[in-house]
């Protein structure tokens, strides 16, 4: 993974096929690959499952609404777990993310948790999360 460009290396990933799914339904996959040094919390399939009914598909008519919702799971930098720590971070859809760090688990947002923390591609670093970050209003 670490020589692909992020979302080459999330199409190798099977729990991330819904994700990636919705990347390329938006034309963002050249938006995410051509950033540097970007972090994505890539939210995993099942986090998918949890939404309540219709909101995904709402979003996926909506391209707008959808590269507002994939814009708001990235941020700039390449953040370390140590980075997550009581943070704020501003993310590319101009929202911000509340991370913290508990027993070595790092929530988002107070609800989000991440499984798989720091994984680098060739242009960024991807932490999977068991929850779809639904920016706001």
């Amino acid at each position: 993974m670490a020589g692909q460009q992020v979302v080459a290396a999330m199409s190798g990933v099977p729990e991330l096929s819904s994700f990636v799914s919705a990347i390329n339904k938006a034309s963002y996959a050249a938006t995410f690959d051509s950033s540097r040094d970007i972090t994505v919390f890539a939210p995993v399939n099942s986090a998918f499952d949890k939404l309540p009914e219709g909101q995904l598909d709402k979003w996926l008519a909506d391209r707008e609404a959808l590269v507002g919702l994939l814009g708001y799971h990235v941020v700039q930098g390449r953040k370390t777990p140590a980075d997550l720590a009581d943070a704020t971070l501003t993310t590319k859809q101009t929202g911000s993310i509340t991370t913290k760090v508990t027993d070595d688990t790092i929530t988002l947002n107070g609800k989000a948790k991440v499984l798989c923390p720091n994984i680098q591609t060739a242009n960024a670093t991807i932490y999977l999360i068991d929850t779809v970050l639904q920016p706001p209003s």
